[in-house]
């Protein structure tokens, strides 16, 4: 988990006045959004000691979120970025300050795996791959953990160009992917690192078969996305969306799929994740502050009940 600090729209973080903070961290913002919705939630990390990892911690708990795993580590630090969510035609630009936080120094030893691993879904971000090698080693055990306990596992590429390179990043979720159930991925990052070609239900098949996983979920922007599995497939559109702040939509995706998938359901996955992000683009900060009779609402109100 980080803390994110954005800047005010219009201005530049070179000469910032003030910030507004959030909390922020790809599987602490899936796990908040989980809890959100009504489901048992639980984080895994490594914290500082100090008033900013307590500040995480507190605000996860708040929205649900079990942080009894959550290892407290004295003289350490908790990772930053910073944010500007500019206007076209200037993209948005984040400046990422986590070299040495607690998480990165962390081992796999640190953790109680056989309460780690007690659960129905693991979910992985491929963003904790690229923190460091130890970090890597992490979510490897858990997975493999999980895997033996007989949960099924969610892995998100989440590709970061300034955390690590495209042959790193491509080779770490290759061997990631082997331990997943599910693999999400959006469009973008499957031609990046894995020169998958054409688009939608294609590409999807393409990436699957590329990363030889039970099932993969692509994301497509404003046109949805697209899962493939032994089953065959399944395409469900976007939602239409005046953006305020776009950052944690990727992770209220994957928390609203995991939902449909405890519910036995991967297309209700894909409607409530794309409702979840939707909604979650209309709030600033990364966390989904909504509730799952939000997320029914707007599938409701759009047409699209899905059978189950």
């Amino acid at each position: 988990a980080m803390l994110r600090l954005s800047v005010r729209p219009g201005d530049r973080i070179e000469d910032a006045a003030a910030f507004e903070v959030h909390v922020a961290g790809s599987e602490a913002n899936v796990a908040y959004a989980a809890a959100r919705v009504g489901l048992k939630s639980a984080w895994v990390s490594a914290l500082p000691d100090n008033p900013l990892g307590h500040r995480v911690a507190t605000a996860l708990t708040a929205g649900g979120v079990d942080t009894s795993l959550v290892r407290w580590v004295p003289n350490a630090r908790l990772g930053l970025y910073f944010v500007e969510l500019a206007s076209a035609p200037r993209p948005i630009s984040v400046t990422y300050d986590r070299s040495g936080s607690a998480m990165a120094h962390a081992s796999a030893d640190d953790f109680d795996w056989r309460h780690v691993a007690d659960t129905q879904f693991l979910h992985v971000s491929g963003i904790t791959l690229g923190l460091s090698d130890s970090c890597a080693e992490i979510a490897q055990r858990a997975m493999t953990e999980a895997r033996q306990q007989g949960a099924r596992v969610t892995f998100d590429i989440n590709y970061r160009q300034k955390l690590w390179g495209v042959e790193a990043a491509a080779t770490a979720s290759r061997a990631a992917a082997r331990m997943a159930d599910v693999v999400i991925c959006t469009l973008e990052d499957a031609r990046d690192l894995f020169g998958v070609q054409g688009t939608g239900e294609k590409a999807a098949s393409h990436l699957r078969s590329e990363l030889g996983v039970e099932t993969v979920v692509l994301t497509l922007g404003t046109q949805g996305a697209v899962a493939v599995g032994k089953e065959g497939s399944i395409k469900r559109p976007g939602h239409r969306v005046e953006t305020v702040d776009r950052v944690g939509a990727g992770d209220a995706f994957s928390a609203g799929l995991v939902w449909g998938l405890v519910d036995g359901s991967l297309e209700l996955g894909l409607e409530r994740g794309l409702a979840m992000s939707a909604l979650k683009m209309s709030l600033r900060g990364d966390l989904f502050r909504f509730d799952a009779g939000e997320v029914t609402a707007l599938i409701a109100r759009e047409g699209r009940e899905v059978g189950r």
